[in-house]
């Protein structure tokens, strides 16, 4: 599937070619792939949110809920991931996020 846009300058082709043409993944290596890349999103979500509480100075109850789900979450998509044997990438991943 090709997709033609006007809308830039030039000819601009977005190609969707790489999406699966049901809307689903169909093999372990594509949910293994979608999984770790949950997993990037809610460490870089952390990672944000603690940033930005770093100059703040004190903790309130709604930082350390947030903190707390996606601590929560993060752990969930580690033992997700250790099901489809990617417990070593999610660990790379978790660490180079954090730094």
């Amino acid at each position: 599937m090709m997709l033609r846009s006007n809308q830039f300058a030039g000819d601009d082709i977005v190609s969707l070619e790489t999406f699966p043409t049901r809307s689903q993944l169909e093999t372990v290596e594509q949910i293994r792939r979608f999984e770790l890349l949950r997993l990037a999103f809610f460490v870089l979500k952390l990672r944000k949110l603690e940033q930005a509480h770093e100059g703040d100075g004190h903790t309130t109850n709604e930082y350390t809920f947030r903190c707390s789900l996606l601590r929560h979450t993060i752990f969930q998509q580690v033992v997700t991931l250790t099901r489809l044997d990617a417990q070593e990438q999610a660990m790379q991943l978790i660490n180079t996020c954090k730094h």
